[in-house]
């Protein structure tokens, strides 16, 4: 009987003190922003979206590789449904 009681215990607890996994809310960067970096640089800015079953982020890099590597980062143990890289001179 006391084990059953812990073992009950332990699972309430369990439950009552479990993080369910929280959904952010997506802010991309806007078209001024980006006019804004384009014009800042000479080089080719490469601009990258990814959305996940747990979330969305967007940001950019001066390399096509570079991005392709933050999107594999960000999409590890994640499910993703969408992503995309555009590049601007």
């Amino acid at each position: 009987m006391k084990n059953f009681i812990l073992s009950v215990a332990l699972v309430a607890t369990t439950v009552l003190f479990a993080n369910p996994i929280e959904k952010t809310e997506a802010t991309a960067i806007s078209k001024q922003k980006r006019s804004e970096i384009i014009k800042t640089t000479t080089k080719t800015v490469y601009f990258w979206e990814i959305n996940t079953a747990t979330g969305y982020a967007s940001g950019y890099t001066v390399s096509a590789a570079q991005a392709k590597k933050t999107i594999k980062l960000m999409s590890q143990n994640d499910f993703v449904t969408y992503k995309i890289i555009e590049a601007y001179k």
